[in-house]
């Protein structure tokens, strides 16, 4: 059903006024009008709500154009204005709509939309060359011309631009201080090398934020001075060199060398207590080497396993033959073989939990494949795999907390190391000589790392309302910190000495709610007298934390309306919560496989790579703050994507 077009030398009634139209009127406009003479003048005339407008020689035709838009009979006659749909998936939890709405195809839409594709899903570039994508985007819309590699890299770049002036904004804009994760990449040949650096804040809505800042290549080798470039680069470049709050790195001696160099570059004045604690070792790979030691005392049992698991996943035949046996043997048992990494423990901890489920088809196998199969685990060796991966899970469970990056985690550092300490006592005092071994052996690299604790990250537990404590060593450093904050923003005295509040609440996860051993070192003291801000803050009721009940605490909600009472500990939690104590994300502290490109993102330009994975990272946080319930703003997101690319908004995207 078509839009109407009367444009006869006389209208239906044979009305003598209208004109017949001439070759003078070709503009599009003229389908939907006739021209009519209304007295002395000549009007044209809408043919759905016969609405006069100027149809003079000399009126032009955008009125025309405008009025045809919105003229309210067309829109309810033209049935082709309004389309359905088809679903809308949402990422985080899988619900679909379907949207009524107005629809008009713009092809730099559609070129926006194949970009953020590509950004968001590791789509090769030379896709838009494939004969079936260019045959699929035809059949879906002929109108919509494929552009080819080199302008999709043009739309990606620009689409990355856009991305981060929106970026630049959202740190010029947050008021506290900037801390930095650095996690090397490398290309799946081997050949290059990148360097990913992420930023951690607190927004000015007390959201805990983490973004990658860049993704640059670094030469080979990687030597400490190649490295702190890159890195200050990086802090130059987003102007973030008076921002530092600190830098996590994993422990090696180029990662300290690198930190001495960089400390050298910053302004001192600009540091925390002038740098004492820029350096801050990530926790996440600390665990690692504890875990990794502990597991040489069973290192002969998970060797028998390994090489079982890789027999029974070499070739497609015994995978079929295993599972055959499984579904017989253990048949509520559905998880394939995993196989470890050597160098990540929690890949090994995988690898044992799967293979302790099947334990009995190892042995079933090994009786009725014995010619073949020589290396089935012992009976001792599942029964040492399985008292030792008991013990494991605590590990697993801390490596996730230090490594979330949806919630702070300076504050549950202290928490996490005092469990893990307690838990190793507890373990040496064992009747079971291989337990009491192995925590022995944790015991010794835990002291050589955690037997002096990182006072700053201390100093965050006691920022946490429901584990403040009066230890003297961590008092000083705190003074320390409010001394420093008010002379830079004022005194630190409060008016209400009858403070207390209910907690706040939140759906998401605000720290560790076992406390197991770190509630052995709470401790409040009451001081008289005129009270600092930090006595007050120290003497006011604790949160309560109530056994067996959820842990939904949220700890910047607290501090983002306490703020009145407490300003100047507002701003130091607002900088020290804002420090993670891992340097990766949990998903990548649990990979098994590294942090690699993938194949077609390793041949790109190094300048094309970065411009992918910060894009990505960018978009992704964007979509997910959308649809999982942030409060993060998209006004500004809209109309800045409208300025330089004339889309029409984040909601539109490709999710």
């Amino acid at each position: 059903m078509g839009d109407k077009n009367v444009n006869s030398c006389t209208g239906p009634s044979g009305d003598p006024s209208i004109i017949p139209l001439t070759s003078r009127h070709i503009s599009e406009a003229w389908k939907h009008y006739k021209t009519k003479r209304v007295g002395d003048d000549i009007k044209a005339e809408c043919n759905y709500c016969q609405k006069y407008l100027a149809g003079g020689p000399r009126g032009g035709t955008s009125h025309l154009k405008d009025h045809t838009k919105c003229c309210p009979k067309r829109i309810c006659k033209d049935l082709r204005q309004t389309r359905l749909f088809g679903t809308q998936v949402n990422p985080v939890d899988k619900s679909e709509t379907l949207t009524l709405a107005s629809y008009e195809f713009h092809k730099d839409h559609g070129r926006h939309d194949l970009a953020e594709m590509i950004i968001l899903h590791e789509y090769p570039l030379s896709m838009v060359e494939h004969y079936g994508f260019r045959k699929f985007c035809k059949t879906m819309q002929p109108g919509f011309k494929v552009p080819c590699r080199n302008t999709t890299r043009k739309d990606i770049m620009t689409r990355y631009g856009v991305e981060k002036g929106i970026m630049s904004s959202l740190l010029e804009k947050t008021k506290g201080k900037i801390a930095l994760t650095t996690d090397m990449w490398t290309a799946c040949n081997q050949k290059k090398g990148y360097m990913a650096v992420t930023a951690h804040f607190i927004d000015n809505s007390w959201k805990f934020q983490s973004r990658i800042l860049r993704f640059l290549y670094v030469e080979a080798p990687h030597t400490k001075d190649l490295l702190a470039g890159a890195l200050f680069k990086s802090i130059y470049d987003w102007n973030l060199d008076c921002r530092i709050s600190s830098v996590t790195l994993e422990n090696c001696t180029t990662n300290d060398a690198l930190m001495l160099i960089l400390r050298v570059k910053l302004p001192n004045d600009s540091l925390i207590l002038r740098g004492r604690f820029l350096h801050m070792r990530c926790c996440a790979h600390i665990l690692n080497l504890i875990v990794q030691d502990g597991l040489t005392v069973i290192g002969e049992s998970i060797e028998r396993v390994r090489k079982s698991v890789v027999f029974w996943t070499s070739s497609l035949l015994r995978i079929a033959t295993f599972e055959k046996s499984a579904k017989t043997y253990a048949k509520n048992c559905f998880k394939k073989l995993v196989l470890d990494c050597k160098t990540r423990w929690n890949s090994t901890y995988e690898m044992l939990k799967v293979a302790i489920m099947y334990k009995n088809v190892f042995d079933i196998l090994s009786g009725r494949e014995s010619d073949i199969y020589k290396c089935a685990p012992l009976k001792e060796d599942w029964e040492q795999a399985e008292r030792i991966f008991e013990k494991l899970n605590m590990f697993s469970e801390a490596t996730h907390d230090f490594s979330e990056t949806k919630y702070p985690t300076a504050n549950v550092y202290f928490t996490i190391v005092c469990d893990i300490r307690c838990a190793l006592n507890e373990w040496l005092q064992s009747t079971d000589p291989l337990i009491k071994r192995m925590a022995s052996i944790m015991l010794e690299k835990y002291n050589k790392y955690w037997s002096d604790v990182n006072t700053l990250l201390t100093a965050a537990a006691v920022l946490d309302p429901r584990y403040k404590m009066a230890v003297e060593k961590v008092k000083d450093l705190l003074r320390e910190l409010v001394s420093e904050y008010s002379s830079n923003h004022g005194e630190g005295k409060v008016k209400d000495s009858n403070y207390f509040s209910k907690p706040p609440t939140s759906n998401k996860v605000g720290g560790n709610a076992k406390l197991s051993g770190f509630v052995k070192y709470l401790e409040v003291e009451n001081q008289g007298g005129e009270k600092s801000e930090l006595e007050k803050y120290l003497e006011a009721q604790k949160v309560p934390i109530l056994p067996n009940a959820p842990d939904n605490f949220d700890i910047l909600t607290w501090w983002k309306t306490n703020g009145s009472t407490y300003p100047i500990l507002q701003m130091i939690a607002r900088d020290i919560l804002g420090i993670p104590a891992s340097s990766v994300a949990s998903e990548s502290a649990f990979s098994t496989g590294g942090r690699v490109l993938s194949p077609h993102r390793s041949r790109l330009l190094p300048s094309t790579v970065e411009a992918l994975m910060c894009a990505q990272n960018w978009i992704w946080t964007n979509i997910k703050d959308m649809f999982g319930g942030g409060e993060l703003k998209e006004v500004e997101y809209e109309q800045l994507i409208e300025e330089i690319e004339e889309v029409e908004s984040i909601t539109d995207d490709e999710v």
